[in-house]
């Protein structure tokens, strides 16, 4: 009887840890994928209506030239952080432009005209104005890099 009852317990332990792995597999209902739109929905309105949304386009962006590596993991910028901003960028790690509008860009070479991208580079730490192509996805903003003017100080 001991044997019986050991055995019909241990029937139940296994066939509940097949159903609940079973459950846990299984793709969720289509709860999901409404949840998943509707976040897609408040997302774009919120983009939509955000004062902050920088446009996309052509547009000359003043401010800046930052090595992104340093400016993101320790808010490294300006002249104290001159040298170290032109090793990181001269070593291919990312670089970026702060706008006067407190927007970060990150700068893209032109696959057609890697001239003007490779100038901003040089000019690490410096302020600079930059006309490209701004595109904005995923909620990376970048600027692709078309033409640089070392002599300007305001945003235009």
């Amino acid at each position: 009887m001991k044997m019986k009852t050991k055995f019909f317990g241990m029937a139940i332990a296994v066939a509940f840890f097949a159903f609940s792995v079973a459950s846990c597999s299984q793709p969720s209902s289509n709860n999901s994928a409404k949840d998943n739109n509707a976040e897609a929905t408040t997302t774009e309105t919120t983009a939509k209506t955000d004062s902050k949304t920088p446009k996309t386009g052509t547009q000359t962006i003043t401010g800046e030239v930052l090595d992104m590596s340093c400016y993101m993991d320790h808010g490294a910028m300006g002249q104290s952080h001159k040298k170290c901003a032109e090793g990181c960028l001269e070593k291919g790690l990312p670089a970026g432009i702060l706008g006067s509008n407190g927007q970060v860009y990150i700068l893209l070479e032109d696959h057609d005209a890697s001239d003007a991208y490779k100038a901003a580079l040089k000019h690490a730490a410096e302020n600079v104005s930059i006309t490209g192509n701004v595109v904005i996805k995923n909620g990376v903003q970048s600027l692709i890099v078309e033409k640089v003017d070392a002599s300007a100080t305001a945003e235009s």
